[in-house]
């Protein structure tokens, strides 16, 4: 065998090697990046879970104060930005064309970031809308507004399970160059909100008048 030959093969051999060493690490980022997501998935749900809760308690005895329910509302305002570490916002796209072949390109940085004054930030993507949902939900609860606490207790449950359906499908996927579905402007005061779509069956305790007038909930006297 000629040298030249083994000259080949060895770079033959030397270009395999530096193709399996890029692709075992791109899988060992890509679970890395898939362990992070979870356990931000799994912070996430735990606070919905209790603003839920605290929203319209089932049991008499359970009970959170304005202190408990902002602390709530500080935690799921953290996990928003946390989450844009893994979900940054959706710049403007362009496109054209050159040479008859379709191209795209994403906006350039800000002229903020480039020490201008124009601040273009993107569109938060829709899996954290629901963290702010659920952000906004808790802050309204904590000052005390008027408003159906039985029905935002429905519209947190239907954001948690919204959530967990979309990060489900961001889970091993990870490293997976896709275009997210862009989210929506999210209304600060809840009860502007739509009515949520999802049915929520749950056993509703039976509360005291007070508590019934407090939550909109037909009086005994106004039944008859």
């Amino acid at each position: 065998m000629s040298e030249g030959m083994l000259a080949s093969i060895a770079a033959v051999a030397a270009v395999l090697v530096a193709l399996a060493q890029w692709f075992f690490t791109s899988r060992a980022a890509s679970r890395q990046r898939d362990v992070e997501m979870t356990q931000w998935g799994q912070e996430v749900i735990d606070v919905m879970a209790e603003i839920e809760t605290a929203c319209f308690p089932l049991s008499p005895e359970t009970t959170y104060s304005a202190a408990e329910t902002e602390k709530l509302s500080q935690r799921a305002s953290a996990l928003v930005d946390k989450g844009r570490l893994f979900f940054p916002n959706v710049k403007e796209q362009g496109g054209g064309r050159l040479l008859d072949l379709q191209f795209t390109w994403w906006s350039t940085p800000s002229a903020k970031a480039k020490g201008g004054k124009n601040d273009d930030e993107g569109t938060r993507v829709k899996v954290l809308d629901h963290v702010l949902r659920v952000c906004y939900v808790a802050r309204h609860v904590s000052v005390g507004k008027e408003g159906d606490r039985k029905t935002l207790r429905q519209h947190v449950w239907q954001s948690r399970r919204d959530f967990v359906e979309l990060l489900q499908d961001e889970v091993g996927g990870s490293m997976r160059r896709k275009i997210r579905p862009v989210g929506d402007h999210v209304l600060k005061d809840p009860t502007r909100w739509e009515l949520p779509e999802r049915p929520l069956t749950l056993p509703w305790p039976v509360a005291s008048n007070a508590r019934r007038k407090r939550h909109n909930r037909p009086l005994e006297s106004e039944r008859a």
